[in-house]
């Protein structure tokens, strides 16, 4: 099964189309993007593959010891720490939040792409790993990353070394700080086939509500009122005071 793109003008649209969507005692995630046109795909993809990651990792992790207040102790939390701060990797970044996942979308200047359609995807992350053939005891178990030796061929070391590409799985990974606690953040993982999530059979599982241009500035009003701005998504001190300066000077928060 195929979903068809959904229209959504208001808040109350998106409800309304969730209430069709979402799938009965299984959890959906939500991913946000500034232009429609854009794929699923790591951002490593457009950085060099994997090759580069490893090569990132390495690097990043050489000189950014004595930077981090919290030494990650595991290679998996080292590549976390480089999607926190910005570097491209095989990783995802999903939410549990549907409304959290339309700011995500609503995001952006709009003169830097007018007429661009906003999207935010919505993924069965228990349907994926299905399709993917990652299987555990029970099939409702969504892995951990920290947890499940299973997704041992998914670090930086050991994918490429093998010569059997995997499918990309979702995973849920420990919320050790502030920005992915309150952003309820999830993750999808690529192998290194670097593909688009929304191609092939995967397509059975993932869909997509598009926001035209004209409606972007009202929505982005109404996710304002019920608080979700940048200060609450970014707990940091440089957003505090942009936050206050937007509430005593004016401008956007």
């Amino acid at each position: 099964m195929k979903f068809e793109d959904r229209e959504v003008r208001s808040l109350s649209d998106l409800i309304e189309h969730l209430k069709d969507n979402l799938p009965s005692n299984r959890p959906t995630w939500f991913r946000g993007q500034r232009n429609a046109d854009w794929d699923l795909e790591p951002g490593i993809k457009r950085h060099g593959g994997i090759d580069a990651e490893r090569t990132l990792f390495k690097r990043f992790k050489q000189n950014a010891f004595s930077h981090v207040t919290s030494r990650p102790t595991t290679e998996w939390e080292w590549l976390f720490v480089m999607q926190h701060f910005g570097l491209p990797t095989r990783l995802l970044d999903w939410t549990e939040s549907a409304l959290i996942g339309l700011y995500f979308a609503l995001d952006g200047d709009l003169a830097d792409s007018p007429d661009s359609y906003a999207a935010l995807w919505a993924i069965d992350p228990i349907g994926l790993n299905l399709t993917s053939k990652w299987t555990q005891d029970h099939e409702a178990d969504i892995p951990g990353f920290d947890d499940d030796e299973d997704l041992e061929p998914y670090l930086p070391s050991k994918v490429g070394r093998t010569k059997m590409g995997l499918e990309p799985i979702a995973a849920i990974a420990t919320r050790n700080n502030s920005r992915i606690q309150v952003q309820q953040g999830v993750f999808t993982i690529h192998h290194s086939n670097l593909e688009p999530l929304n191609d092939g059979n995967r397509l059975a599982h993932i869909w997509r509500y598009i926001i035209p241009t004209d409606v972007i500035a009202e929505l982005r009003r109404d996710l304002e009122m019920l608080n979700l701005t940048r200060l609450s998504l970014f707990p940091d001190l440089a957003n505090v005071a942009n936050h206050a300066r937007a509430q005593v000077i004016g401008g956007s928060k």
